[in-house]
């Protein structure tokens, strides 16, 4: 269930900051401290900040893995923790939020709401420059949660974190799959600045 509200804030977000480079960041040190090809059954997500680094394992069991059903409802508590990291969100803390979203996947990592708290952590952490981090997140949930409305989005950011890291090939490939699959003009259009964008690199 896509929460009232996400996807206006989200089209928010991308319209006014299809990249980064402009944004201050008081703290970029919430380190995701593996950055796999694909996603692993579990993602190391760190939740410290200033010249600390704890680090705390998210799982991510895919749906034959899972030992128990997934539930069919969202408990009041778990909505309470979502709700409080995209208020974190809302309110640009950035790193609270990312913080919160953690907590999130960590206590609930088969809830309902599991691919928005993936997408909106991995938000997060482009908003405040962690794009290692936001590669991390959005292949995570692009990867098991294949079938999330979010999975649009999620992939432009992929494109823009790795356009952010320089790895303008792999923005490149991203991009283009995208102007296949999706069907959403905004975010086409998004997609395709960016490309425009790439082209002045030489690619």
């Amino acid at each position: 269930m896509v929460q009232t509200g996400t996807l206006g804030l989200l089209l928010l977000f991308f319209s006014g900051s299809v990249y980064a480079q402009d944004l201050n960041s008081q703290n970029s040190d919430l380190d995701l401290s593996s950055q796999p090809a694909r996603a692993a059954e579990s993602v190391e997500v760190g939740t410290g900040s200033g010249s600390t680094h704890p680090v705390t394992m998210v799982s991510v069991l895919p749906p034959q893995k899972r030992e128990t059903p997934r539930p069919n409802s969202i408990e009041p508590e778990e909505q309470q923790v979502y709700d409080a990291a995209l208020d974190a969100f809302r309110m640009a803390d950035y790193l609270d939020a990312a913080q919160g979203f953690v907590t999130f996947l960590r206590d609930y990592p088969q809830s309902l709401l599991a691919d928005q708290g993936w997408f909106w952590l991995g938000e997060s952490r482009y908003l405040a420059r962690g794009f290692d981090d936001a590669v991390t997140v959005m292949t995570t949930l692009l990867d098991y949660f294949p079938d999330s409305t979010f999975g649009e989005a999620a992939r432009l950011r992929l494109g823009a974190s790795y356009f952010e890291l320089r790895q303008y090939q792999e923005a490149q490939d991203v991009l283009e799959d995208l102007l296949e699959l999706s069907p959403d003009q905004e975010i086409l259009d998004l997609a395709k600045a960016m490309l425009e964008d790439l082209a002045t690199q030489g690619y």
